[in-house]
């Protein structure tokens, strides 16, 4: 049995969630919940739970400020070396690691 990704989303911890907006051809501004899968010092790796799956990236900027650069990865590589090092932490502490009930529902609910 599958489980609704508004009912999951609705469900995961405040700090393993975010919505990101994308823009659309008449300009308009589209939110896309997404998850956090992954985690590291310096980035967070999240993917949308759209039936278009994307990737996302938050990278912290600077220790000293809140500011985060919010990139979209295109290239899979990119996904596969983040899932590595953060796995290099184990599962997730709070702080690093990957989120494995995250991923083991992205996986049921494709």
């Amino acid at each position: 049995m599958s489980l609704d990704p508004a009912t999951f989303f609705h469900h995961a911890a405040d700090n393993e969630k975010t919505i990101v907006y994308t823009q659309t051809v008449d300009g308009d501004m589209e939110p896309h919940d997404a998850l956090l899968i992954a985690q590291t010092n310096r980035q967070r790796l999240f993917v949308t739970l759209e039936k278009r799956r994307r990737y996302v990236t938050y990278t912290f900027v600077d220790d000293a400020t809140d500011d985060v650069e919010l990139d979209f990865v295109q290239d899979y590589q990119e996904v596969e070396e983040l899932l590595e090092d953060a796995g290099l932490y184990g599962s997730h502490d709070g702080e690093v690691g990957i989120l494995y009930h995250n991923l083991l529902f992205l996986l049921m609910n494709p």
